[in-house]
């Protein structure tokens, strides 16, 4: 079948135009996409064209849509879903030992783990093609437009489950990017009382970083040594700044895809007693997700500041390059 959908071509321009799915087998579902969240990952291939394996690309792996067929009767037709955004090997060490929290191993440890939208076709279009298996299932009433945000969550909760075995008296978050802001949020939902400190340099995200509850510091030098501090900014020189932001004993926990090389001090570490942490994705989180954006969406509806439609895409998606927006972008490539 022939889908509308954003191309991303070899020479890294973009386009609408139509793209060929093929028809859904049992065990597969076809998602009419509702909304499509624009990552900053996205914007890293759209830069490079790194990791994309079929020309031309369609990326989007924040998803969220209804099941338009379902061969297999897996889910009924209608049903409001959410996408899991990885595609593991299936056949490594590290897929091995189940998918959850606290598993041994799942597709976030996948040696091959590749991702969807640049693996297979994604999200910024019509209709997308997953395995049944790989969507969780989101309430009636639970809107789209913050129902995209399920993926992103997953993966802040996740990266706070790995750094914060207990509440943190006081965290450093670098960088209030839509992770950034997400990370913020889940760790005032599971700890009130924590206090959260962000350096963002963006003016409009530094105001959404405060109307959210945050306190606002110029650098992290500034936020007086907390011991964790969350690097979900990723410039150069983001970790070494993070690690010389941490007091001793704490905690330095990376959600950012730096791509620049970071000279580090193995003594800094060891002398100071830091541990450095890394989160990849989400381990069984996109069913909390979907969970806690359905108990209390007002919380996370003011980080979607901007919705565009497909056709608009080619023309916005490019500028985020150079100016970031303050929260997070979404497209909707099918208007009803």
């Amino acid at each position: 079948m022939k889908v509308r959908a954003l191309l991303l071509e070899r020479d890294l321009s973009l386009r609408v135009g139509e793209r060929e799915l093929a028809e859904p087998a049992p065990g597969e579902l076809l998602v009419q996409v509702d909304w499509a969240g624009v990552c900053g990952s996205d914007l890293h291939v759209l830069r490079t064209g790194d990791w994309v394996t079929d020309w031309p690309a369609t990326l989007g792996h924040e998803v969220t849509g209804r099941v338009a067929a379902s061969p297999g009767g897996e889910l009924a037709p209608g049903t409001r879903v959410v996408v899991d955004s990885r595609v593991p090997c299936e056949g490594c060490a590290g897929c091995a030992g189940g998918d959850g929290p606290g598993s041994a191993g799942g597709p976030h440890l996948c040696e091959n783990l590749a991702w969807f939208g640049e693996a297979c076709p994604g999200g910024f279009a019509s209709h997308v093609l997953v395995p049944a298996r790989r969507v969780a299932a989101c309430p009636a009433d639970l809107e789209a437009a913050i129902a995209v945000l399920a993926e992103p969550l997953a993966v802040a909760m996740h990266a706070v489950s790995r750094a914060c075995p207990a509440s943190p008296e006081r965290v450093t978050i670098a960088g209030y990017g839509p992770i950034g802001a997400l990370v913020h949020l889940e760790i005032t939902r599971r700890w009130p009382e924590t206090a959260v400190t962000v350096a963002e340099p963006v003016p409009a995200r530094r105001q959404l970083a405060a109307a959210l509850g945050a306190g606002l510091a110029g650098a992290i030098a500034g936020t007086g040594r907390p011991r964790l501090v969350v690097d979900a900014a990723g410039y150069p020189g983001s970790l070494r700044d993070s690690i010389a932001g941490c007091a001793r004993g704490g905690t330095v926990l990376v959600v950012a895809l730096g791509h620049q090389p970071e000279p580090l001090l193995p003594a800094d570490l060891a002398e100071r007693e830091l541990t450095l942490a890394g989160s990849n994705g989400f381990a069984g989180e996109l069913s909390q997700a979907v969970a806690a954006l359905a108990a209390d969406p007002d919380r996370y509806r003011p980080l979607v500041t901007e919705a565009i439609v497909l056709d608009e895409a080619p023309r916005r998606l490019p500028g985020l390059l150079t100016a970031p927006a303050a929260g997070k972008v979404v497209i909707r490539p099918s208007i009803d």
